[in-house]
């Protein structure tokens, strides 16, 4: 399947964009139109939703959290609406990452796109500056900025964002027309998703529907930054592994894979209300414990299949993924993963 290039601006006043998701506005609204995808509906509805401005998600990488919340959980249907003074809710609350390496990959994405003087206000960014030749012209309303570039996108992800490749700036290419992967392989190295992957500021998240070839290009963007310890690369745990006494260390202390980060962070949510449910029934006292951990458990929510480059082999993630005790680490290097959903 080919890619469609499509051609717009990226909109960052008064949006949240961070080092893998940022939101975009096309040229030719049609263009939309071309992805051909499963989530159709959503996506067309996200679109109508942002008045024509949509979230990205970019390809091939994953940046540290700098606001992850758990999805909600369907409540038993045993217990309908009940409810008891005697048990505490557990809060989803907002997690984050050590915030370091998550600020430096949004604080590149914007110098990327031509951005300065970024003046952030609680989770949003309230102005920008751009330069043009000699003159510089602040801009503070929503979706006024005029951050040219374009993406290339063949496919939407299940919560309707276009799973892409970013540029910034010009192309010679036809807005709207169809991108071949062996096109796209030659100027990837000029992507925004490149770029975060090579300066260590992101990490690697490849999925199956991208093609070898392409990944590729990536890896080596990523071997690069490791053996030169840019950034993430040089504080990493993911396969040294870290040693957890209380679950604030996951949120405060360590520099893991995102992808685990965020299952710890649902396992501990799943645990907790499911201990809430429990209460409810036995109408017994209930205060979630925050600090708890439940790693002997880890597995039994999820154990998908990935596909682990290497050694050319479909493996479980409990293959992977090892936990001794109190100590989480992955076996193989982030980039030897090819997630299968």
């Amino acid at each position: 399947m080919n890619y469609v290039i499509i051609k717009g601006n990226f909109r960052v006043v008064k949006h949240s964009p961070d080092g893998d998701s940022l939101k975009f506005q096309a040229k030719k609204a049609s263009n939309w139109k071309k992805i051909v995808t499963v989530y159709h509906d959503l996506f067309a509805k996200k679109i109508k939703e942002g008045q024509g401005v949509v979230q990205l998600r970019l390809q091939g990488i994953d940046a540290l959290e700098t606001h992850y919340s758990p999805s909600q959980i369907s409540v038993p249907s045993t217990l309908g609406n009940k409810t008891s003074k005697k048990a505490a809710v557990p809060k989803r609350s907002n997690y984050k990452q050590p915030e370091k390496y998550g600020n430096m990959a949004t604080d590149k994405l914007m110098e990327i796109l031509g951005v300065e003087n970024v003046v952030w206000t609680r989770n949003y960014i309230k102005s920008i500056d751009i330069k043009k030749g000699k003159t510089v012209k602040t801009y503070s309303a929503k979706n006024s900025d005029p951050i040219e570039g374009y993406i290339i996108v063949n496919d939407v992800e299940r919560k309707g964002r276009p799973i892409s490749f970013a540029f910034a700036g010009k192309t010679r290419l036809r807005d709207g027309a169809n991108v071949t992967k062996d096109k796209l392989q030659k100027i990837l190295k000029d992507s925004i998703n490149y770029q975060l992957l090579a300066d260590g500021l992101v990490y690697p998240y490849f999925f199956h529907t991208l093609s070898a070839k392409l990944r590729n290009v990536l890896a080596e963007g990523v071997k690069n930054a490791q053996e030169q310890k840019l950034n993430i690369w040089l504080d990493d745990k993911t396969e040294q592994g870290i040693k957890l006494n209380k679950f604030s260390q996951i949120t405060g202390e360590h520099v893991i894979l995102p992808y685990l980060f965020r299952r710890l962070i649902k396992h501990q949510y799943l645990r907790l209300m499911q201990e809430y449910w429990k209460a409810l029934e036995g109408k017994k006292s209930y205060q979630p414990k925050a600090e708890s951990l439940f790693l002997k458990s880890f597995f039994d929510d999820t154990n998908p299949y990935v596909f682990v480059i290497d050694v050319k082999d479909f493996k479980r993630l409990d293959e992977i993924v090892v936990i001794s005790r109190n100590k989480i680490r992955m076996s193989t290097h982030p980039g030897n993963i090819v997630f299968l959903s």
